[in-house]
């Protein structure tokens, strides 16, 4: 307990000088405070970075509001700044968030426990990805990782859970595979690209998966089948968020060569105390900002406003500024209200079940 403390406090002060830097506002200048805000999100090159910086966009340009992109490497890197009131918001997959909605892994702890996040927009197949290793190592199958050394960072349970689901699809465990400690998710894609390690967790639009499918090397993303009902049982057992998806565009992915890999959502989340006027805003920035945002990057084509309201996919439940513009627009249904009811009766459950 005294090291993830210290690894807290570590964090904390990091953040507070990230926070004296990018989200103090300029006392010269006339700008409300609620006009600067900061979101931290996935590092310099992922798919969640470039979606990051497409949807603040779109917020700036239709709702004034800047809100500064700031990568953070860990899952609870991403959280803590929100959950000391430091930042505002974090885009966070739906791996992170399951492990943090739920108290598990590194928020299994006294300190942390059942978080109450709560989505200002989502995209239900906002990450389409895989586990990707170089085209000519030889390995064909996630069975074929045995004895290879797979990537891991420590403090990400979201890492721990997708690589464990997958080596699990194949029939293996930690103990069949050699494991690579890494700080972050673009270490990892590096340590692959580098041949440092075999393989890792990789999104099929990330900067780093379109390289290593320029390289010499190319890519290849290991097979889950969605005919393998048994593998995706067992995947499904460590990732309850995850979907059989075939990819025909990306990096390595074509229509005669397709990928067959997985689906989950992204979701821009804060704490429930985010100001409602505030999120109402986001919210509606992002909405009406499609044609602002969409050819930003290839997976911001997905953050449809038909894909916003695809509740059924989503882990945590909308924020109620959110929710009070998706029923101004007329979107929000018995069936979202239905959904959202399950969803915070659910938390309220964890929260106090949660062992003290």
């Amino acid at each position: 307990m005294n090291r993830r403390r210290s690894l807290m406090l570590a964090v904390l002060v990091m953040f507070l000088g990230v926070g004296l830097v990018f989200s103090a506002p300029n006392t010269g200048a006339a700008e409300d405070a609620s006009k600067i805000l900061s979101c931290t999100t996935y590092s310099v090159g992922s798919t969640g970075y470039a979606t990051s910086m497409g949807l603040m966009e779109a917020i700036k340009k239709n709702e004034g509001i800047k809100v500064k992109v700031i990568p953070a490497g860990t899952d609870m890197a991403k959280v803590m700044p929100l959950k000391k009131g430091m930042m505002q918001l974090s885009l966070f997959t739906g791996a992170g968030q399951y492990y943090a909605l739920m108290g598990l892994g590194d928020f299994d702890s006294e300190d942390w426990g059942p978080q109450p996040l709560r989505l200002v927009y989502a995209c239900p197949t906002g990450a389409i990805a895989g586990m990707m290793v170089r085209g000519d190592s030889g390995i064909e199958t996630l069975g074929d990782l045995k004895g290879k050394r797979v990537a891991l960072i420590p403090a990400s349970p979201g890492c721990k859970s997708l690589h464990e689901g997958y080596l699990a699809f194949g029939g293996l465990g930690w103990d069949d595979v050699k494991i690579v400690n890494i700080s972050s998710w673009g270490a990892a894609w590096k340590a692959v690209i580098d041949g440092a390690a075999d393989t890792a967790h990789c999104l099929v639009n990330s900067s780093k998966a379109v390289e290593l499918a320029a390289s010499p090397h190319g890519i290849h993303w290991l097979p889950a089948p969605e005919d393998d009902r048994e593998g995706w049982s067992r995947l499904n057992e460590f990732c309850p968020y995850l979907r059989p998806y075939k990819v025909t565009q990306g990096a390595g992915a074509t229509p005669e060569k397709p990928a067959q890999i997985a689906s989950y959502y992204y979701g821009l989340i804060c704490y429930p105390d985010l100001d409602e006027e505030t999120v109402y805003k986001l919210t509606k920035g992002i909405w009406n900002g499609y044609g602002i945002y969409s050819d930003m990057h290839p997976s911001l084509k997905r953050w449809t406003q038909e894909g916003a309201l695809e509740t059924e996919a989503f882990l945590s439940p909308y924020h109620p500024g959110a929710v009070k513009f998706f029923k101004e627009v007329g979107a929000w249904t018995e069936a979202h209200e239905k959904r959202q009811k399950e969803l915070l009766e659910h938390e309220t459950e964890r929260i106090k079940n949660w062992k003290k």
